[in-house]
Order: C-alpha cells, then sequence, then structure tokens
C-alpha cells in the first residue's frame, strides 16, 4: 500500500518546499503520477509515496507537519580546574595561588550587588572567550596592537565589537576580530547568557 493510494484530482495536499497545492492530474503510467498545482502557481509531479524524486526522502503529505525548527545549542561553561576566590583574593587549587588585591567591599548593599553583578559579568565573559577562542584565551591589552573589545549598544541590545591601540578600558580582549565577532554571535544569538548560572 502506497501513501497516496486512493488520490484523486481535487485533492489538498501539502509540500515541505511549496506549501499547499492542489492535485491537477494524476497519470497513473508515469513514475511521477500526481501532478500538483502549488498556492504559489508552482507545479511540481510527484511518487504516490509523495517523493519529487525517487532517491529523495518523502516531502509532499496530506496535511501540514508543524514541527519546531531547534535552536543552536546553549554554551555551557566548562572551565572550572582553579578557583577564583574573591573574598580572600587568591586563585585555589592545592598550593597555587595569585594575589587579586582588596576593593571588594561596598558601603551600602545596592552599590555592592551592582558591583557583584559586573563582576560576574565580566568573569563569565572572560571564562567564554578562554573556552571558546583557543587564540585569544589569556589575552590581555597591548599597548600599540589591535586589541578587540565588545560592547553593548544601548539602542538595540545587540553585542558588537571595536579596536583599540592605545586606550585600555579595563575589558575583556580578543587577539583576532574573527574571535570577537564569534564571541558576539553567540551572544546575540542567545547562545550563552551573561546573566546566567
Amino acid at each position: 500500500m502506497v501513501y497516496f493510494d486512493g488520490i484523486k484530482i481535487g485533492d489538498r495536499v501539502w509540500s515541505f518546499e511549496y506549501g499547499w497545492g492542489t492535485v491537477k492530474e494524476l497519470i497513473y503510467n508515469s513514475p511521477y503520477p500526481i501532478g500538483v498545482v502549488f498556492d504559489n502557481e508552482q507545479y511540481e509531479t510527484f511518487t504516490l509515496d509523495g517523493k519529487i524524486e525517487k532517491s529523495c526522502n518523502q516531502t509532499l503529505f496530506w496535511d501540514e507537519i508543524k514541527f519546531e525548527i531547534p535552536k543552536k545549542h546553549k554554551i555551557k561553561l566548562k572551565e572550572n580546574e582553579y578557583f577564583i576566590d574573591l573574598e580572600i583574593s587568591e586563585v585555589v587549587n592545592g598550593c597555587k595561588y595569585a594575589g587579586y588585591g582588596s576593593g571588594l567591599r561596598r558601603d551600602d548593599k545596592e552599590t555592592a550587588e551592582k558591583a557583584l553583578k559586573q563582576i560576574k559579568n565580566f568573569m563569565r565573559l572572560l571564562a567564554l572567550r578562554d573556552q571558546e577562542c583557543p587564540n585569544s584565551r589569556g589575552y590581555e591589552f597591548k599597548l600599540g596592537e589591535r586589541n578587540y573589545c565588545l560592547f553593548k549598544k544601548e539602542e538595540t541590545g545587540e553585542y558588537d565589537y571595536d579596536n583599540s591601540y592605545n586606550c585600555n578600558y579595563l575589558g575583556v580582549y580578543f587577539k583576532t576580530e574573527e574571535d570577537a565577532q564569534k564571541i558576539c554571535d553567540i551572544l546575540n544569538y542567545g547562545r550563552f547568557d551573561l546573566e546566567g548560572e
């Protein structure tokens, strides 16, 4: 038994490529007996199994197939070998330490919460860069060279990048324009949330 067993002229059918159409002719001695005129006036013929070519997958159906287009997977941070403890100002793993200085306290809770949010966003962006961009891993601003740094456009909320030779904005820098663009794309397409967990 074939998929379009019992099909007749005037039946409505649906195609992945062309959408809705109407069966206009049936030529049973042909390898492609079903002739369909689609609502966009495109004409195509199909096998009784709904294939536009015998070697292809079925593309013609009795009814519309609804499906959700999969989104690109979300990026999860895997950087977790060394723990940066901001309270005791050192990097901890066994006996490996690196001092980070003070400046971690504020006189009011609201300012402290804002500072913490900025620190978290900075650290997550730094970790994302180091994980996803091997060429820029650990990269720091270099005077007189191209240094790519991200910024967020206020009017659109999208991320973009700029380059600087002489201004150190104390941000997360990228060695190459390609790496900066890659991270902008990841953030703009929602594959990573700087404020997430």
